[in-house]
């Protein structure tokens, strides 16, 4: 930022036109910091500068506007344009965001969730430094539409009204940006036995605060058959293979179209977006039990599809001082599934079970926030956001054996208000002198309530503090009374095959698998508690060394499914079913009461970004002005302690000590390297090896021993068009993009043995995981 004076002297000017009364200090820091102030508390200064159209919660002019302020002197202001309250503590440019290789946004955001320290969570999204709520609209666009992607510090989520313990990212979009994109793609496994593919095409448009886009989906893979994974010798009296009619993997279709539409409208911004998807799976479950040497015997079949309609809706913009969003989505959904399953009451040796669902919910939600006082080190904001959400459920079910369908009814209202402040203590910007750098703290307060439940109150407390600029620390600390999510009380009703590992009988079952909503779940408390650091010893954009301590206890309540495993089945003796040979044909893997869920983990990661060198500029790099450029993340989660109980006086179930599957140690590493018309993407993971204990043979000499397991994928892109040196070249190869991912690089898998070494029936490579290795080649265009 650079301020010119022709008059004779320098004053604190408001960006709406009015000189103010205190001179600024000679001192270049100071002024511009005394400058740079004025300009971010303008849109909170007065009610009627604030309720002009460009005002709101992160108004900067844009880059190179000029501000006249009197007839004698005028303020160029430089701030950059979308530029987010707080300072991005990673950010990536165009040529950074083009290394991905992403074909969305959406598909970027989960790629570079490795740099935010929390690979498995999703971030908050911003756009252009402003929240917005909901990206719908946004996440099929192209990442060629982005100028930057910042990564914010923690102490961002509270200053946009979010929980303080949430990760954001700034997605700042380019002013203008048209395109027509289409792209195929071929997807098949290194063994054989399956095929995919993948299409779409969409136009994207960006004109200025005015944007709007359609797109088109389709994707679909054929079945894996047994036979292709397993060569079983052939029967003279058996012309008819069974190993032909048995899936281990499903076909799958989807096909989903997506329209999206935001403008200016007076002062406010709308958006509005709709989305519609269709998806189906059929499953081969082999042929009906038959004598020998039958060759009509019928083919048991499992099918799915699912519908859905999706209309969503925001108004953003200016209000009473401040800045107000208000939002609505109507979802609507229909699924059915049919199963064929042996039964020798029939004539033809099997009966088919039937279930349908239709879903309907409504969402709203108003969010405001503004400033309510100046601090010496900045402005005091707080956030107000008020929701209702509206969900109703009809399930239908037919077991074969009745005449009549089961009919199911599941409704939830719900209310929920939240009231949040940001409270900066300390500014080092503001008061360079000060002896405690940066320290702010974030409250909230929140209370839920509902048809048929009694109010829930939530209370928040975090603190950001940065004694340097090397070094920020932050926590947090949350007690909630908790009611089950609508999600767990109210999901459709939904049954399927699936193949999981029978411990009882040592050996792969395929029982029928119950998801869906469950009404009888009951409201609980939760306590949790976040310590993190975050050590920038160089340049902040170099190196980052983080480490996190996160606790977590549930107390009542609901939890998910904790899978299949001996303990579980103890637990829960009425959710599985056997028939009378013992074979597993039912679960019910519904959520679950809970007496209480404690875990503790510790998360520790490192990025070191290189970047030699400048970019090209005046235009799109090339690869002799763009050199490579490096991108390094490694995370570790250690999981200390996971328990879980599930009724007063039974033993808990202690994931980490054989109760479940689970890994106490998870590596991720992920390179990211590029240069102007190529990149590749390097993902590995690693998990810890573990034990899955047999209570009826006390010693371990039956556990089921759990090897380490590796699994490294590859990303490689280029762009001919702008690797092709020559000054005649062919017009389609302009904008033209080929890609190879290959998943499962090595394809490894999860080895399993016993105490004797042996490998345990049911945990041979193709039961395991018969997909291994596959290899997808993708071809963009844009237009």
């Amino acid at each position: 930022m650079r301020e010119r004076e022709t008059g004779r002297r320098n004053e604190a000017i408001d960006p709406a036109g009015h000189p103010g009364g205190r001179k600024v200090s000679s001192d270049p820091k100071s002024r511009r910091a005394a400058l740079l102030a004025s300009i971010c508390l303008w849109p909170f200064v007065t009610a009627g500068a604030q309720d002009r159209p460009d005002a709101g919660l992160s108004s900067h002019a844009p880059e190179g506007e000029t501000i006249a302020v009197g007839d004698d002197r005028e303020i160029v202001v430089t701030a950059r344009y979308g530029e987010a309250l707080v300072d991005p503590e990673t950010e990536l440019d165009e040529q950074q965001i083009e290394a991905y290789g992403a074909y969305s946004i959406g598909e970027l955001v989960r790629r570079i969730t490795p740099l935010t320290g929390r690979p498995d969570e999703r971030p908050i999204i911003l756009v252009n430094g402003e929240r917005v709520d909901s990206i719908q609209d946004l996440t099929s666009f192209p990442p060629a539409a982005l100028r930057r992607l910042a990564i914010l510090p923690p102490e961002a989520a509270g200053r946009y009204g979010y929980a303080g313990n949430q990760r954001v990212v700034n997605l700042v979009l380019k002013r203008h940006f048209v395109s027509w994109e289409t792209q195929a793609g071929v997807k098949l496994p290194t063994a054989g036995g399956r095929i995919g593919g993948t299409g779409s095409a969409g136009r994207f448009v960006i004109d200025g605060k005015a944007r709007w886009n359609a797109q088109v989906q389709l994707s679909g893979e054929s079945a894996l058959f047994r036979s292709s994974r397993v060569r079983s010798a052939p029967r003279a009296d058996d012309p008819v293979d069974p190993d032909h009619h048995l899936s281990l993997l499903p076909a799958t279709n989807q096909l989903s179209t997506s329209m999206g539409l935001t403008r200016p409208v007076g002062r406010f911004t709308a958006s509005l977006s709709l989305n519609a998807a269709t998806s189906g799976s059929r499953q081969w479950l082999g042929l009906v039990p038959a004598g020998p040497g039958s060759s009509d015997q019928p083919v048991l079949l499992g099918r799915q599809n699912a519908q859905s309609l999706t209309l969503s809706g925001t108004l953003s913009g200016p209000f009473a001082g401040g800045r107000a969003i208000f939002s609505t989505n109507y979802a609507r959904g229909w699924a059915d599934g049919r199963i064929d399953q042996p039964d020798d009451m029939f004539p033809d040796g099997f009966r088919t079970s039937r279930n349908r669902s239709v879903s309907e919910s409504l969402n709203t939600r108003l969010t405001f926030n503004r400033s309510i006082a100046k601090l010496p080190a900045g402005p005091l904001t707080a956030t107000l956001t008020a929701g209702m959400s509206r969900n109703r459920t009809i399930n239908r079910f037919d077991d074969g054996l009745t005449d009549e369908d089961g009919i199911g009814r599941a409704g939830r209202d719900r209310f929920d208000g939240r009231l949040s402040f940001a409270v900066p203590i300390a500014s080092r910007s503001a008061n360079p002198g000060s002896l405690l750098g940066d320290l702010s703290l974030d409250l909230a307060g929140g209370l839920t309530f509902g048809s048929r439940e009694a109010s829930r109150p939530r209370f928040d407390l975090g603190a950001n503090w940065s004694p340097i600029p090397a070094l920020r620390l932050n926590g947090s600390f949350g007690v909630a009374k908790l009611s089950p999510s609508i999600e767990q009380l109210t999901a459709p009703y939904r049954e399927e095959v699936r193949r999981v590992y029978d411990f009882a009988r040592q050996e792969i079952a395929e029982p029928v698998w119950v998801t869906g909503g469950n009404p009888d779940l009951g409201s609980g408390r939760r306590r949790t508690l976040s310590l993190g650091a975050t050590l920038r010893p160089f340049d902040p954009r170099l190196l980052s060394l983080a480490v996190e301590y996160r606790r977590q206890q549930s107390t009542g309540g609901a939890g998910g499914f904790p899978g299949f495993t001996f303990a579980v089945e103890e637990a829960f003796p009425d959710r599985f079913v056997r028939d009378a040979s013992g074979r597993l044909i039912r679960v019910d893997a519904r959520p679950i009461r809970i007496v209480r869920d404690t875990s503790e983990r510790l998360d520790n990661s490192l990025t070191l970004m290189l970047a030699p060198g400048g970019k090209g500029k005046g235009g799109r790099a090339t690869p002799a002005t763009d050199p490579w450029q490096f991108t390094l993340t490694v995370n570790h989660s250690w999981l200390l302690r996971s328990e879980l109980l599930t009724h007063p006086g039974a033993p808990a179930i202690d994931r980490l000590a054989g109760d479940t599957a689970q890994s106490r140690h998870n590596i991720g590493i992920q390179l990211v390297a590029g240069r102007a018309g190529m990149g590749m993407t390097l993902d590995g993971n690693w998990q810890s090896g573990f034990r899955l204990r047999d209570p009826d043979a006390p010693g371990g000499g039956r556990d089921y021993r759990h090897r380490p397991l590796t699994i490294v994928n590859l990303r490689l892109f280029a762009e001919p068009g702008r690797l092709l040196r020559s000054a005649e070249k062919p017009g389609w190869l302009s904008n033209l993009n080929i890609s190879v991912d290959i998943q499962n690089l090595f394809n490894a898998y999860r080895h399993v043995v016993l105490g004797d070494g042996s490998v345990p029936a049911g945990y041979e490579r193709h039961e395991v995981d018969p997909l291994g290795r596959t290899v997808q080649l993708s071809v963009r265009k844009r237009f």
